[in-house]
């Protein structure tokens, strides 16, 4: 019996944005889609991201929502509920469109996204509840954090645009605008998919290295003093993989009130940490906005809040074994 030969893939980046953490009580407020590319079994043909694009935002479908992951998308809901597609519509359109571009390229279409469970489970989830049909099936996705960390050799949580090599990742912004984002993620998938990591050198002193990157103990805690390895004493630190600096509130806008700023973390998103840990003060008055742990948990970072006693415990301890950043205030 002859074998069976497999159908290409097309794989198209889908990214969406919404207005809480799961679809149903949440709405899914907008989606992007991009094709990325055609693979034909070890033959893979990157596409122009930009040529077969499809957007829409919708309408909510339900009256929860959660503000701070409203305000990552910059979408007025208001407007949305006035303006915005109907749902049901919008997945019939998308399917026809998945099953035009699928049809041109003569291939089997794989949602692709980066990562892809949050993405997928909303589209999943509204293409079955409107319309009850999907043009990927029920498992036609590809994370690509999971395709570098195979191809990379590297754990999953370390699996992180700051720690990929430069020439893999997009020059263009993640704005959070669900089509550039598409457009950003289908130009990653292509790199990816025609990327053959170099087989590394031998190190003669590969501890050095490993030291160098090493995120700075944290050998002294007292009230308005910090100490840490390789920096002079200070009240507040930031620390991270290599190094750290004194923690400057106004640099973001940071108050007690109402907290650590989400830009106070986004750097530390650049660096490829896989876990950040954000104190609270000695006596827990300094509060953390909540945009701040959304974009840290979106990006797949494992998050620690902790009084600053506490919050440098788990510091150090994760220092030892991870790319662990933190944020450490010594008085209230």
């Amino acid at each position: 019996m002859a074998a069976r030969t497999a159908r290409p893939s097309l794989y198209i980046s889908v990214d969406i944005e919404a207005d809480g953490p799961i679809p149903g009580p949440y709405s899914m407020i907008s989606f992007g889609a991009a094709v990325a590319g055609r693979q034909d079994g070890a033959s893979y043909t990157a596409a122009d991201p930009e040529r077969q694009t499809f957007y829409r935002e919708l309408r909510p479908i339900s009256e929860e929502y959660v503000p701070e992951a409203l305000a990552v998308s910059g979408l007025d809901r208001d407007r949305l509920l006035r303006e915005g597609a109907d749902p049901a519509a919008a997945m019939d359109e998308f399917r026809t469109w998945v099953r035009e571009v699928s049809a041109e390229a003569g291939a089997q279409p794989v949602m692709c996204g980066y990562p892809a469970p949050f993405d997928w489970t909303f589209l999943y989830w509204y293409l079955m509840r409107f319309g009850g049909d999907s043009p990927f099936g029920h498992s036609g996705c590809l994370d690509m954090k999971t395709l570098y960390a195979t191809k990379a050799r590297v754990p999953l949580r370390a699996a992180v645009k700051g720690r990929m090599p430069r020439a893999l990742l997009s020059r263009r912004r993640h704005t959070h605008h669900a089509l550039d984002d598409a457009v950003e993620q289908a130009e990653l998938m292509s790199n990816l998919m025609l990327w053959t990591p170099p087989v590394p050198d031998a190190d003669p002193n590969p501890d050095a290295d490993a030291d160098a990157e090493r995120s700075p103990r944290i050998t002294h805690l007292s009230w308005g003093r910090i100490e840490a390895e390789g920096l002079a004493p200070g009240k507040d630190f930031r620390l991270y993989p290599g190094g750290g600096r004194p923690w400057d509130w106004s640099e973001h806008g940071t108050r007690h009130e109402p907290g650590i700023q989400p830009q106070e973390v986004r750097e530390f998103l650049d660096l490829g940490v896989t876990a950040v840990v954000l104190s609270r003060g000695m006596d827990e008055r300094l509060g953390i906005v909540a945009q701040t742990l959304e974009v840290l948990r979106a990006a797949g970072v494992e998050v620690h809040v902790a009084e600053t006693t506490a919050a440098v415990e788990v510091y150090n301890r994760l220092a030892a074994t991870e790319r662990v950043a933190g944020l450490f205030h010594s008085t209230c």
